[in-house]
């Protein structure tokens, strides 16, 4: 098939700063705010964007080298890139709907 862009731009693993962007996305689209706006503020919710994304970034820059946290990194760049996830049992493949939740909450209570 066609190269996907990670390869066209040669990048091979997820970073803080594209998670917490990601992650911020997630809150607006769950939030009642219809457009994202210019100046980082939710019209309707008040949720400040830039500092949820900037907090995003510094937890997970502050807390990288957490085995929890890494190991969900590990899960993401397996599912993004086909590479360094953790294997399952039976078929020796990462399995795209492992429950990572254990690891979730680690990294919860450690931040």
């Amino acid at each position: 098939g066609p190269k996907m862009n990670g390869h066209k731009w040669q990048v091979s693993a997820v970073m803080p700063r594209a998670i917490a962007w990601a992650a911020t996305i997630c809150v607006f689209i769950l939030s009642p705010d219809g457009e994202f706006p210019g100046n980082g503020i939710g019209q309707t919710s008040k949720i400040d964007y830039y500092e949820v994304f900037h907090g995003y970034k510094h937890v997970l820059i502050s807390k990288w080298a957490d085995p929890h946290i890494q190991k969900i990194i590990s899960e993401l760049n397996s599912f993004m890139f086909r590479k360094g996830g953790v294997t399952s049992s039976k078929s020796g493949s990462t399995s795209p709907m492992e429950d990572l939740s254990a690891e979730i909450d680690a990294a919860m209570v450690a931040m």
